[in-house]
């Protein structure tokens, strides 16, 4: 059996906090080692704060939908915003080898989520990006 929780934000920086507090507080009866729960974190701040900082143009305000999914073996994630096409899958691989002064901007936090996840998928429907993002609930310990 699957639990479910849904949430629409705005695409503002502060619910970032409600919302992972939120996440929090689903995930709890799971009891899930610290390092998924860590990696679930990440990806939610990585993922949330890309969308508010890039996905529009201006100062209006916009609904990002985000739903999260647990069942006996994943937990899966999903952002929906109306912002500019993003596909995460395409996006080069940052090079860690080169000194941080030389890197170009952006690309880290989007190789760390395809680092930690088990499972991505993008996807451009109905002029929304759809990016899903799974996760085994035992991770690995190596």
């Amino acid at each position: 059996m699957s639990r479910k929780m849904a949430i629409v934000l705005e695409n503002k920086l502060e619910e970032l906090s409600v919302l992972t507090q939120m996440l929090q507080v689903f995930l709890r009866p799971y009891q899930m080692p610290s390092a998924t729960l860590y990696a679930l974190e990440l990806t939610l701040e990585e993922i949330l704060v890309n969308i508010i900082s890039y996905a529009y143009e201006g100062d209006t305000s916009h609904e990002i939908e985000f739903k999260v999914e647990v069942d006996e073996n994943m937990i899966a994630m999903k952002f929906i915003d109306e912002g500019t096409p993003f596909n995460p899958l395409t996006v080069k691989k940052a090079d860690t080898q080169q000194p941080m002064m030389e890197r170009g901007i952006g690309g880290l936090g989007i190789s760390v989520v395809r680092k930690m996840r088990d499972m991505m998928e993008y996807q451009r429907k109905n002029d929304k990006n759809i990016l899903r993002i799974w996760f085994q609930r035992q991770q690995d310990t190596e």
